[in-house]
């Protein structure tokens, strides 16, 4: 029960980030360079952390360095074709995709790759989840660029636990899993760092309050990723990111209603079925 605990914990700091990440763009805007600025501190912060984790070791192996070069660009790149999105898609078929690929590309690799067991309770979880993601659909006008958009999203947002899994289970010499955290972040770093020097000619300056949100989203985000990675060491990814997504879904309601914002029926009904599949994916 040790590595489930983990991922509710990861799960808890996913939903609490998106508030930081929700008053930063509010503070500072959501345009590219907002982006990258964002991802530029979050990754700085995130590094750091790892940094004083690992008592300041950086372990290097060539199979990690690719996949984390690979994670750090695609996680990138998620964020540009979120902004693309944002301008000509329905934002919440959007979030549909979004949590969908974070859960079934993970699950479909486990299950098709690395031989983890397919059972009912894992199929009706994931039915549940599916579900419960639908139930949050709105009407709205999208655009026909907007389909793909969507389909970038999907596959970017499940790389990251595809090439988690693939690390996590690799044969070959790989860092441990703070080392890896810490390689995907400092290559974040770098790529943002080298776009706005590029475009801009220098790094902007982040101060107050957008400072504090872009440093809180990096901490949260880094430690969840890590929690994850440890856990993905002995649970199957074919259980852990339907955890994942189901939890997230039950937290961010929770947040809203201490937020006091406006639910509908269907966001309870969305939460409860998403709680129950989350219950049952564990047994």
């Amino acid at each position: 029960m040790v590595y489930y605990s983990l991922v509710v914990i990861a799960t808890v700091m996913f939903s609490v980030q998106f508030l930081f990440n929700q008053k930063f763009q509010q503070g500072y805007g959501s345009d590219t360079k907002a982006t990258f600025v964002f991802t530029f501190y979050k990754s700085a912060v995130a590094t750091i952390l790892m940094l004083f984790i690992s008592g300041f070791k950086i372990e290097v192996t060539p199979f990690s360095f690719a996949l984390a070069f690979v994670s750090a660009a695609s996680g990138i790149l998620m964020l540009y074709f979120s902004l693309k999105a944002f301008s000509v898609a329905n934002l919440s078929v959007y979030s549909v995709f979004s949590m969908l690929g974070g859960m079934i590309l993970p699950f479909l690799l486990g299950v098709c790759f690395y031989n983890e067991k397919l059972t009912v309770l894992k199929v009706v979880c994931c039915v549940l989840i599916v579900v419960a993601v639908l139930l949050n659909i709105q009407k709205g006008e999208n655009g026909k660029k907007a389909i793909a958009y969507y389909l970038a999203v999907f596959i970017l947002n499940g790389m990251n636990g595809v090439i988690s899994k693939i690390h996590q289970s690799s044969g070959l010499p790989i860092t441990d899993s703070t080392g890896f955290t810490l390689l995907i972040n400092l290559i974040s770093v770098v790529i943002c760092a080298a776009y706005l020097l590029i475009k801009y000619k220098k790094i902007p300056v982040v101060k107050g309050k957008n400072l504090l949100y872009s440093s809180g989203y990096g901490a949260l985000n880094g430690i969840g990723n890590l929690l994850l990675l440890i856990a993905l060491s002995n649970l199957p990814a074919s259980v852990q990111y339907p955890l994942v997504t189901g939890g997230v879904m039950v937290f961010s309601t929770v947040i809203s209603v201490l937020q006091k914002e406006k639910l509908t029926k269907k966001d309870y009904i969305s939460t409860a079925v998403s709680f129950i599949a989350s219950v049952l994916i564990v047994f």
